[in-house]
């Protein structure tokens, strides 16, 4: 009867401990941008998981954190989803490339020289970017902003309506689909980037999604979370299909982290985010990346 007793409150001690690491890493999402993977793993890791299903369980959390944390700042405006959706989709058509490429090379230490690389760079996040426009930059924008056809349209009503402007905004500032690719095509490299990472090592592309947007752009830093949660929400989707296809998820543990991790990322995404200021926002995710690169160095 004692072993009864005992064996229940375990279940239940390791459900609440399941419980309780996703929703600190969905809140942790949503405020850093970082898919959660940095809280999931050493969580499932003391659950007492072997290495695949840590991966393969912490992907599909890690998906349902940054859907619901990419939803939220959608329906405030903030993410700019022409720029996650081309870096998410094609970020998940070069995923099977760092799956083969995980086959040729060693994924430890892939982990590792990341994990440097990210420790490195963090303080960068800090920086203040965008240098003064000189005089002919500043020429050759207006010339350009000539040739641009400017649509007026309705304030936005729904998630809808944001979302749609926002790929007509971009249409119409470029002048066509394909000349809008080719005038963000960094995006293209990057998405090449998220997805052959997130292929070889299973984990880290918000990590470099929110890293190079932080530190390569003048994004402002809650539109650099957004975007980062949508664009790493994407690629995850075609990475957990292929864990789950390899039996690498322990569905009841990626149950329970997904869901709180959903509940308590879309909740403070939607309203807590916005209301911390820019410079808290970089101190947090300098140590979420520090807190990152560190768990991929052991």
């Amino acid at each position: 009867m004692a072993s009864k007793y005992l064996h229940t409150a375990s279940t239940l001690t390791r459900a609440a401990f399941t419980v309780g690491s996703g929703g600190f890493a969905g809140s942790v999402s949503a405020v850093t941008g970082l898919g959660g993977a940095v809280i999931f793993i050493p969580a499932l890791s003391a659950l007492g998981y072997e290495a695949r299903h840590i991966v393969g369980t912490a992907v599909v959390a890690v998906t349902g954190a940054t859907a619901a944390g990419s939803f939220a700042y959608a329906q405030n405006g903030v993410s700019d989803v022409p720029a996650a959706t081309t870096v998410g989709l094609i970020g998940a058509a070069c995923t099977p490339i760092g799956q083969l490429a995980a086959k040729r090379l060693s994924g430890k230490t892939l982990r590792k020289m990341l994990g440097g690389a990210l420790i490195l760079c963090s303080p960068s996040v800090l920086l203040k970017k965008g240098a003064d426009e000189t005089e002919a930059e500043k020429e050759a924008k207006a010339k350009a902003s000539e040739y641009v056809i400017k649509v007026v349209r309705p304030p936005p009503t729904n998630t809808y309506e944001i979302v749609r402007n926002q790929f007509l905004d971009r249409h119409d500032k470029h002048g066509g689909w394909l000349a809008a690719l080719s005038a963000e095509r960094d995006f293209l490299a990057l998405g090449v980037a998220v997805g052959v990472l997130q292929g070889t090592i299973g984990v880290g592309g918000g990590v470099l999604v929110t890293s190079y947007l932080t530190a390569a752009t003048d994004m402002e830093v809650h539109r650099t979370c957004g975007t980062a949660l949508l664009a790493t929400v994407i690629t995850n989707l075609a990475v957990s299909a292929a864990h789950f296809k390899n039996g690498n998820v322990r569905l009841r543990s990626a149950t329970l982290l997904a869901g709180s991790a959903m509940a308590c990322s879309y909740f403070v995404a939607k309203n807590i985010s916005m209301q911390i200021p820019e410079e808290y926002v970089k101190s947090f995710i300098v140590v979420a990346l520090i807190s990152s690169g560190a768990s991929m160095l052991k």
